[in-house]
C-alpha cells in the first residue's frame, strides 16, 4: 500500500472511496435500495386511496383526511430535507433502519389509533421515518455506476408496487375505515426491511473529497438551474395531469371513459421504467431527456384535440410514459452534477412541492373549464425545463462555457484544500 491506494489482484489501483461506490453496483444493494424507495413513492402516489379510506368510514371529513396526508407529506419532505444535509458523514444502514422502524412503528400504531389528534401526530411520525429511508435510498441509487438505469428500475418497481397495493386496499375496501388500508401499508413497510442487511454503510463521498466519485457542486450555479430544470418541470406536470379529467370531460369524454384511461395510463409509466432501465446512457443523458420532455410536452398538446375515451387512452399512456421515462435523466444528471447524492435528495423532496405548485397555478387559472391556456402554458414550463438542465450539464452551448468554469474553479479551490492540508 502506498498513499492510501491498494493494488487490487488483477492490478488495478483501487481506494476505499471507489470500494464504497463499488458496493452500491452490487445487485443485493441495488434490490435493498429500490424496495426502500418504495416506501417514499407509496406516501405519494396513494394519497387518494388512503384520503378515501379515512373518509370511509364516516368518522372523519374530507378536509380532515386532506389535513392527515397532508401532515404525512410534510413530514417527509421535512426528513428529506434535514437528511440530506447530513448524508454524506452519517452511518446509512443505521440511518435507514432507524428511518424504517418508525415508519413501521407509526403504521402499526394508526391502524388503531381512533382520534384525529392522535392519528395527526402519528402520521407526522410515519412521514419522518419514511423520508430517511427514502433520503438514503435516493442517495444511494446516485452513488451507482448509471444512477438513470438504477432510478428506471427502482420508479418501474415503484409503479408495479403501487397498483399491487392499491389493488389489495381497494379489494378489502375503502370504505370501511382506516385500520384495513393502514394495515396493508404496514405490512408492505414491514416486507421492504428485508434487504437492509445489504445496504452499504458509507457513501462514496466519506474517505475521498477529491476522487471523482465524490464530487459536489463547485458552484451553485449548475447546482440551481438543475433543481429550477426539475422544478418546472414537475410544475409543467402538476397543472395538467391531475385536472386531465374534468379536462377530457369538458370536451364531451364521457366520465366513464375518464376512469378507463387514468386506469390504464399506469402501464404507460411501467413501460418507460424498463426502458429506461434496459437503455441506460447507451445514448447519453440528455438525448433521452430532450425526447422524454419534448414528447411529454406534445402530449399534453394533444389534450387540446381530445374528444372521445380512445384518444385519451392513448394520450394518458403518452403522458405517463413521456413522464416517467423523463424522471430517471433528470434525476441521474442531478446525480452528475453532485455525486453525494445531496442534489438528487433535494430534487425528490421538491417533487411534492412542484406538482402542488401546478395544481394551484391550474386553480388560478380556471384550467378545467379554461384548459387551452393552462395546457400551453405547462408544454411552455417543460421547454424551460429542459433549456435549465441543458444549462445544467453544459449540453445549451450558451451555458457551457459557465459550466465548465464553473467546474475548473471548483477543482482549483479542492486542490487548494488539499495542499494546505
Amino acid at each position: 500500500m502506498t498513499g492510501g491506494v491498494i493494488d487490487s489482484p488483477a492490478g488495478a489501483p483501487t481506494t476505499p472511496a471507489l470500494d464504497a461506490a463499488k458496493a452500491y453496483d452490487r445487485p443485493a444493494a441495488l434490490a435493498a435500495m429500490t424496495m426502500m424507495t418504495n416506501l417514499g413513492a407509496l406516501t405519494m402516489l396513494l394519497t387518494p386511496a388512503v384520503i378515501a379510506a379515512f373518509v370511509g368510514a364516516g368518522r372523519f371529513s374530507p378536509g380532515q383526511a386532506s389535513t392527515l396526508t397532508a401532515v404525512e407529506l410534510g413530514g417527509m419532505t421535512l426528513a428529506v430535507l434535514a437528511s440530506s444535509l447530513q448524508i454524506a458523514r452519517i452511518d446509512r444502514r443505521l440511518w435507514i433502519s432507524a428511518g424504517w422502524l418508525v415508519a413501521v412503528a407509526g403504521q402499526l400504531a394508526s391502524i388503531y389509533a381512533q382520534s384525529f389528534a392522535l392519528l395527526l401526530a402519528l402520521r407526522a411520525v410515519t412521514g419522518l421515518g419514511v423520508g430517511v429511508a427514502y433520503t438514503i435510498a435516493v442517495a444511494g441509487l446516485a452513488a451507482t455506476r448509471s444512477p438513470d438505469r438504477s432510478f428506471g428500475l427502482a420508479i418501474t418497481a415503484n409503479q408495479l408496487s403501487a397498483t399491487l397495493v392499491l389493488a389489495v386496499a381497494s379489494g378489502v375496501g375503502l370504505n370501511h375505515g382506516h385500520g384495513r388500508v393502514i394495515a396493508i401499508l404496514f405490512i408492505f413497510t414491514l416486507l421492504m426491511g428485508v434487504g437492509l442487511p445489504w445496504i452499504p454503510r458509507r457513501g462514496p463521498a466519506l474517505d475521498a473529497p477529491s476522487a471523482p466519485v465524490a464530487r459536489s457542486p463547485s458552484s451553485l450555479a449548475p447546482a440551481l438551474l438543475g433543481l429550477a430544470g426539475m422544478f418546472l418541470f414537475l410544475v409543467g406536470v402538476g397543472s395538467v395531469w391531475p385536472i386531465v379529467g374534468p379536462i377530457a370531460q369538458s370536451h364531451g369524454v364521457h366520465a366513464d371513459a375518464v376512469g378507463a384511461a387514468l386506469a390504464v395510463a399506469g402501464v404507460g409509466g411501467i413501460t418507460a421504467g424498463l426502458l429506461v432501465f434496459g437503455l441506460g446512457t447507451r445514448l447519453g443523458r440528455f438525448g433521452p431527456l430532450m425526447a422524454g420532455t419534448l414528447g411529454l410536452a406534445g402530449a399534453m398538446l394533444l389534450l387540446l384535440i381530445v374528444h372521445d375515451g380512445r384518444l385519451l387512452m392513448v394520450d394518458s399512456l403518452l403522458i405517463m410514459f413521456f413522464w416517467i421515462f423523463s424522471i430517471p435523466y433528470l434525476l441521474g444528471a442531478l446525480s452528475s452534477l453532485d455525486q453525494t447524492g445531496r442534489l438528487t435528495v433535494i430534487s425528490s423532496a421538491m417533487m411534492p412541492f412542484g406538482l402542488a405548485a401546478g395544481q394551484a397555478l391550474a386553480a388560478a387559472m380556471n384550467g378545467a373549464s379554461n384548459s387551452t391556456p393552462t395546457i400551453a402554458l405547462s408544454a411552455s414550463l417543460l421547454v424551460g425545463a429542459l433549456v435549465a438542465m441543458g444549462g445544467a450539464t453544459g449540453a445549451v452551448p450558451v451555458l457551457r462555457r459557465l459550466h465548465l468554469r464553473d467546474w475548473r474553479q471548483g477543482d482549483g479551490r479542492r486542490r487548494h484544500r488539499q495542499d494546505a492540508k
